[in-house]
């Protein structure tokens, strides 16, 4: 079991935009994703992919506060925001090779406490081989 702490703005996934030029997700999400690329390329050699292997997923998403929340919590849907994640994870080749082998998942998503950074907690857990 391995716990990475991912200190990017978590942001959900866009709805994918077609075109008569391809497929495209809005720039604000393909920024994040991105950015959390950059942060996780640091673990390729750690966290290796690999195949024929079933994996356990918990994400605990901390979302920036704004300065007067509408709601007690925040509003994006969460699976969008965990797509996001396991999708990042997947391109950059951690863990698995394709997120469909993830078989398991438990997410949550809160606005940051005080002190707290805003990011992703993300521990997952290697369960069977294939």
């Amino acid at each position: 079991m391995s716990s990475i702490f991912i200190p990017v703005l978590p942001r959900p996934a866009s709805r994918v935009r077609v075109s008569k030029y391809g497929n495209y997700h809005l720039k604000p999400y393909t920024d994040f994703r991105k950015e959390v690329y950059l942060f996780l390329k640091k673990y390729q050699k750690t966290y290796k992919a690999l195949g024929k292997v079933e994996f356990e997923v918990k994400i605990e998403i901390i979302c920036k506060k704004p300065k007067k929340p509408t709601n007690s919590f925040p509003v994006p849907d969460i699976d969008n925001f965990v797509k996001g994640y396991l999708d990042s994870l997947t391109y950059a080749q951690l863990y698995w090779e394709d997120d469909k082998q993830v078989v398991k998942i438990n997410a949550s998503k809160r606005y940051q406490e005080e002190g707290e950074d805003y990011g992703a907690n993300i521990t997952v857990k290697q369960l069977t081989c294939l």
